[in-house]
């Protein structure tokens, strides 16, 4: 059965699984007294943003300590999936925690923070805990690993660089840096389909390239110009597509409608013309799962479409979570390592609250909802009560 660690309402992380077993929990909400007289607010750790080591085996997330009066030191904590070990990667302070991605090896974590008013991207390494080097700071900024771990290619933005740069950094080692020759266009994180790159550069009309290229830059193929913020998800298992769209007024609107589109030959297949806020590959490559704000119900809804032709199928409705609604935000930077589906394609994790009549049912807390997509008549199943939840890589 498909594991899922999610993160209950009292902000500690759980374990379970699609049907939702009794939670094991991988974290405790040890009350702590501060002040030197003991007498201040008491405060406790709450953890976020899960992540599974690629073998499964740890879950890493971020612990802040809080309390009434402030806000303390970040941790990058990996947790045994057993409930029994925890590690310790990193004490970070001054900085709000943002995202976590695994090495390919697990031997590293790359960490997103916000540190002021700029995004700080670092790398962990389990070999040297409590060190932290420091990889590239600004805004934007998003990054994926190479396929086979060597590299990461990283897409930044700052005040004295408005265009941006793509660079190929070597943190593992002390590889020079490759910088490449053109500027991103309006993108978020890069992707390695069949182990090439596929980035957006930025185009002399105003709008974006998407190209297929080598690592380092070279060697580019383009596939599409399009216009506004564009969005581009890898298929699962290294196959030769990428599921694309552009939100043609910016971000924070709409992305109107999802083309694949094959890396080698160029192919473009019309998969659905609805605008929809985020979308994402079934782990099997036989379908897609998007979300769709229906402003009438106040709502989001769940769809997916099979690619092997049909109609989109509709999963349900619901009212969202903070956490969701920012995993969804950023969703194609969080989807290379925060599967909400599971590894064989039956299921979708998602907290919320139930919706209906335009309006959410907010008079309980939110749940944790696991919806079988084989059964899309079916109400979901309850997994657990809390804010967001992730499916292991393996079942």
């Amino acid at each position: 059965m498909s594991r899922l660690a999610f993160v209950g309402l009292d902000r500690q992380i759980y374990l379970t699984d699609a049907t939702g077993a009794e939670p094991l929990a991988l974290t405790a909400p040890v009350p702590r007294v501060g002040g030197s007289w003991g007498v201040s607010a008491r405060s406790q750790e709450s953890w976020s943003w899960p992540t599974w080591s690629p073998d499964d085996a740890w879950i890493a997330a971020f612990a802040v300590e809080g309390s009434d009066t402030e806000t303390g030191p970040v941790r990058v904590v990996a947790l045994s999936i057993d409930g029994v070990r925890q590690v310790e990667w990193a004490h970070l302070p001054n900085v709000a925690p943002i995202y976590l991605q695994w090495h390919p090896s697990g031997d590293a974590i790359s960490v997103l923070l916000q540190q002021g008013s700029e995004l700080a991207l670092s790398l962990l390494r389990k070999e040297r805990l409590g060190q932290v080097r420091p990889l590239e700071q600004g805004v934007p900024l998003f990054f994926n690993w190479t396929p086979d771990g060597s590299r990461v290619l990283i897409h930044v933005g700052g005040k004295d660089d408005p265009g941006g740069r793509l660079i190929l950094r070597d943190p593992m080692g002390d590889g020079e840096d490759v910088l490449y020759d053109r500027s991103p266009g309006s993108f978020c994180a890069p992707v390695f389909p069949a182990g090439r790159a596929v980035v957006a550069l930025r185009h002399d009309n105003g709008g974006s390239e998407v190209v297929a290229c080598d690592v380092d830059g070279s060697d580019a193929t383009s596939l599409f110009v399009r216009r506004g913020l564009l969005a581009v998800v890898p298929a699962p298992n290294g196959a030769p597509w990428v599921a694309v769209s552009s939100a043609p007024r910016g971000e924070g609107t709409p992305y109107r409608g999802i083309d694949l589109v094959h890396i080698l030959t160029g192919e473009t297949r019309e998969i659905s013309v609805s605008d929809c806020l985020a979308f994402f590959w079934s782990p099997k490559g036989d379908y897609l799962l998007y979300a769709v704000v229906d402003s009438d119900a106040n709502c989001l809804l769940w769809h997916m479409v099979y690619l092997d032709g049909g109609p989109s199928i509709p999963l349900g409705s619901f009212w969202p979570t903070r956490d969701i609604l920012f995993y969804l935000h950023f969703f194609d930077q969080y989807a290379q390592s925060h599967p909400i589906i599971s590894s064989d394609g039956r299921y979708v994790a998602f907290a919320g609250y139930p919706a209906g009549g335009g309006q959410a049912d907010l008079s309980s807390p939110p749940r944790i909802f696991v919806k079988d997509v084989t059964e899309p008549d079916r109400a979901p199943e309850l997994a657990g009560r809390g804010s967001f939840a992730v499916f292991a890589n393996k079942a």
